[in-house]
C-alpha cells in the first residue's frame, strides 16, 4: 500500500505544480517574442503570436531571409527593453512599447487574450511601414500597395 500512495503522491505533485505555473506577463511575451525575432526563430515567435498573426510571421521571414549578415548581426545584438505597458479596463488587450536600440526607435507590440494567455498581435501594417490595406473595392494589390494586379491573371485570395 506505500507504494502505490508513492507513486500517487509522485504523480499529483508535479501536476499541482504544473497547475499552479505564473502565466506570462505582457511585458514577458512580447520581449520573449522580440528576442525570438532577434535570433531569426520564426517557429518559436510563433508561439508567442496569435493564430491570425502566423502568416505575418511568414511574411516577416521572408523579409529577413534577404537581410545581410551585418543586419541580421546588429539586430541580433540589439538591447531590447520594455518602455511602458497599457491593458484595456476588460483586461483581455495590452499595448507594450519596446525600446529597440538597433532602430532606435520604440515599437509598440499589441497583445491580446486568446485561450487565457497573453498573445501578440500582428498585422501587415505592423511589419511594412506605409502600408494602406486596399479599399473595398475588390482589386487586390501587388507587394508595394500602390499598384492594382493584373485582373486578367487569376488571383489568390491574401488571408
Amino acid at each position: 500500500m506505500t507504494n502505490i500512495r508513492r507513486i500517487l503522491l509522485l504523480a499529483v505533485i508535479p501536476t499541482l505544480l504544473f497547475s499552479c505555473k505564473k502565466k506570462a506577463t505582457p511585458e514577458e511575451v512580447a520581449l520573449a517574442f522580440m528576442h525570438a525575432i532577434q535570433d531569426s526563430n520564426f517557429d518559436k515567435a510563433r508561439d508567442y503570436a496569435t493564430k491570425e498573426s502566423q502568416q505575418v510571421i511568414q511574411l516577416y521571414s521572408f523579409f529577413d531571409a534577404r537581410r545581410s549578415d551585418a543586419e541580421r548581426e546588429k539586430i541580433r545584438n540589439a538591447k531590447i527593453e520594455v518602455i511602458k505597458t497599457e491593458k484595456n479596463e476588460a483586461g483581455d488587450k495590452a499595448s507594450v512599447t519596446i525600446l529597440n536600440s538597433s532602430a532606435h526607435q520604440e515599437e509598440v507590440l499589441q497583445l491580446v487574450k486568446e485561450s487565457g494567455q497573453w498573445k501578440i498581435s500582428l498585422t501587415l501594417e505592423s511589419i511594412i511601414p506605409n502600408y494602406a490595406p486596399p479599399a473595398g473595392n475588390g482589386q487586390t494589390f501587388d507587394s508595394t500597395g500602390t499598384m492594382p494586379a493584373d485582373t486578367a491573371a487569376t488571383s489568390v485570395p491574401v488571408h
